[in-house]
């Protein structure tokens, strides 16, 4: 009875004890931080006045492969340059569409094996990180085209002494200049031209403006507007070591061949231009072309015209003065020309003539640059004996 009596008295007791028990329990869950998860770890505070751990020693870089030499120079173990591609000669290949390149990629042993290998890798596996960019010392030539297509306005002037047989092949003169009487014999010339190119990516247009101001040794002299000239380039290869391009240009008769400052036929000229990187700041330049005029019985000729260029010294920070010697052949193909004697057509063909000479260009950054250059005559028959050329060029 007295035992019922407690435990009936004691329950609510129990009762109350119980609640204040599962209260306790609830408030220590909570306050209790979650169980971390896998693979992380809960950074523990430290006490006051405790020396932090040191921290994990840093994974070692190695440095990614330079798969293609920059420059021919590598073929005889000088690298100038070099790529920073990853994992071979590109990731996973050069270009969509191509077969992936050697791991290894094509390096060669000995100076022709290395030669023929910088080549093969400028063409098929070019560097993924080169920037294509204009930079004066390639393309400082005077006295043929640039490869690379840019948006530039250029003035230029010329001035040409003791030109011979200047209507050969109608390339100076046409056949009809000067009529009534015998042709000159020797021409002197100035000539200011208008150049203007608008390029997107790899590709430009472009045109030629000139004045023609000339002077000869029997028949007087003549000035007004030349014959206008016109084309595009498209560039095929844009690497560090190789930039190769193909221009087209047509002239049309737009100045008088009377008065000697046009040639009163259409001619046209197809081009390859390259430019190749021998060592740093030196670059060959060269122009390959075949200039014809349109019509029976004119002329044709085959150009080749070089320009080895280098960086001279640098006066201030992004400028350049450099130096180029370059040189010009024409090999006549076909054509005629008057006899200055007898005033009759003579044709002979197979006659090569060839200049060379040095030029000089300041390059303010690479938005502005001045140039002149020198060409001479070598050999006797020739067209200018001695050819000046001083050029401006602003590009945007």
């Amino acid at each position: 009875m007295v035992a019922n009596r407690v435990s009936r008295t004691a329950r609510p007791f129990v009762g109350v004890v119980g609640v204040f028990l599962l209260a306790n329990l609830a408030t220590v869950s909570a306050q209790a931080p979650a169980a971390p998860a896998d693979g992380i770890t809960i950074p523990v505070p430290l006490g006051e006045g405790a020396i932090p751990p040191p921290p994990p020693p840093a994974e070692p870089v190695t440095p990614a492969p330079c798969c293609a030499p920059s420059a021919v120079g590598a073929a005889y173990g000088v690298l100038a340059g070099g790529g920073c591609a990853t994992g071979g000669c590109g990731e996973g290949g050069c270009y969509p569409g191509r077969a992936a390149c050697s791991p290894d990629c094509c390096e060669g042993l000995g100076p022709i094996r290395r030669t023929f290998c910088a080549f093969k890798n400028a063409l098929m596996c070019p560097d993924p990180c080169y920037q294509s960019k204009w930079i004066p010392a390639a393309n400082a030539g005077l006295f043929l085209d640039q490869a690379r297509p840019t948006t530039m306005t250029r003035l230029r002037w010329d001035a040409g002494r003791n030109v011979t047989r200047p209507d050969r092949s109608d390339f100076f003169l046409g056949s009809g200049a000067f009529p009534g009487g015998r042709p000159p014999r020797r021409v002197d010339y100035n000539e200011l031209h208008l150049y203007q190119e608008i390029a997107i990516d790899k590709f430009g247009l472009f045109f030629d403006l000139p004045y023609r101001s000339l002077d000869s040794d029997t028949r007087g002299g003549g000035g007004g507007i030349g014959d206008l000239s016109f084309g595009f380039k498209t560039m095929f290869v844009d690497s560090e070591l190789l930039t190769l391009t193909f221009q087209f240009r047509t002239q049309v008769p737009t100045g008088n061949p009377v008065t000697g400052v046009g040639t009163g036929s259409v001619s046209l000229e197809p081009s390859l231009l390259t430019t190749m990187k021998l060592y740093t700041d030196t670059y060959m330049q060269s122009q390959t072309a075949y200039w014809f005029a349109v019509g029976n019985g004119k002329g044709s000729i085959f150009i080749s015209r070089n320009s080895l260029n280098t960086v001279l010294f640098r006066p201030a920070p992004d400028t350049a003065f450099i130096g180029s010697f370059e040189t010009g052949l024409y090999s006549l193909t076909s054509g005629t020309f008057r006899d200055p004697n007898t005033g009759a057509a003579v044709g002979r063909n197979g006659d090569t003539y060839f200049t060379l000479g040095p030029g000089f260009r300041l390059a303010i950054s690479d938005k502005i640059d001045l140039g002149f250059g020198m060409q001479f005559a070598v050999t006797s028959d020739h067209f200018a004996e001695q050819l000046y050329r001083t050029e401006l060029r602003w590009r945007f």
